[in-house]
């Protein structure tokens, strides 16, 4: 079923403050650039019960997200200027008075379960938030809430929530690698590019002719721990498949040509008779 979804650009610009709504929906979005938060202080829906999102990165460059809850959210903000990390904050408030302390903690417990869950993202809290006791009634509307929340997130452009591997449905779906030197992995095209599946096993040396950007993501990765003892700890997304085989395999590869299915058919091949 189609959604419809209304941005406000409040100050003319793609990249300033943008106000996000979703038919017939009581709650409301922000996106606030760091930059741009003093020019927000006026606005007294901000100063209300809501969730928060802080996002940025860390010193590997990877994304990474700090999920909180305020009565005042605005206040909560300000105070987090502290925090060096963030560049860009999300807000979710209601247009009417019905979210209390209860249920914003219980927005934050579910959200940030479900963010550790995905791994899309390095969730920064350093206090697991703790699920408070709210009826079942008040359980299923904040489920509902935090439904809408989550299409307005991934709308704005943040994958906050979203599955890696959430397009995979059968083994058919997945293509291999069984290489020198003990590679020997598996992986999905998806529309973002080519994620590694947890499991799959790197070659254990690399050729001297690798270059030397494959190189350092190799290394990269390996310090970031994602690959111990030559193995993936968890799916991988890569920008390219070929990234991903010259990172598998320790020398350059064609990705189209490398990957295969277990019928022999190379991505490439099967990327053509679509």
């Amino acid at each position: 079923m189609g959604r419809s979804i209304s941005l406000f650009l409040i100050d003319g610009t793609p990249d300033g403050v943008i106000a996000c709504e979703l038919s017939n929906w009581t709650g409301k979005g922000y996106k606030i650039p760091r930059n741009n938060l003093k020019d927000v202080s006026s606005r007294n829906e901000l100063k209300k019960p809501g969730v928060y999102f802080l996002i940025g990165h860390d010193e590997y460059d990877k994304e990474t997200v700090y999920i909180g809850e305020a009565e005042d959210v605005f206040k909560r903000l300000y105070q987090h200027q502290e925090k060096d990390f963030w560049t860009e904050a999300l807000v979710f408030i209601s247009k009417d008075e019905n979210l209390n302390k209860a249920h914003i903690k219980y927005l934050e417990f579910t959200l940030h379960n479900e963010a550790v869950e995905a791994n899309r993202y390095k969730v920064f809290n350093s206090n697991v938030p703790t699920e408070p006791k709210i009826s079942e009634a008040e359980i299923a509307v904040m489920s509902e809430f935090s439904t809408n929340l989550k299409l307005l997130v991934g709308a704005l452009g943040f994958r906050i929530f979203e599955k890696l591997t959430k397009s995979l449905t059968s083994k058919k779906d997945k293509y291999l690698i069984d290489a020198a030197r003990g590679a020997v992995a598996s992986g999905i095209m998806t529309k973002e590019g080519f994620v590694v599946l947890k499991g799959s096993k790197i070659a254990s040396t690399e050729v001297p002719s690798m270059p030397a950007s494959f190189k350092k993501k190799r290394a990269q990765i390996i310090n970031e721990k994602i690959i111990i003892d030559s193995e993936f700890t968890q799916d991988y997304l890569f920008s390219s498949p070929s990234t991903a085989a010259a990172v598998v395999m320790g020398r350059s590869a064609n990705g189209l040509k490398e990957w295969k299915l277990t019928n022999g058919s190379t991505l490439g091949e099967n990327e053509q008779k679509y």
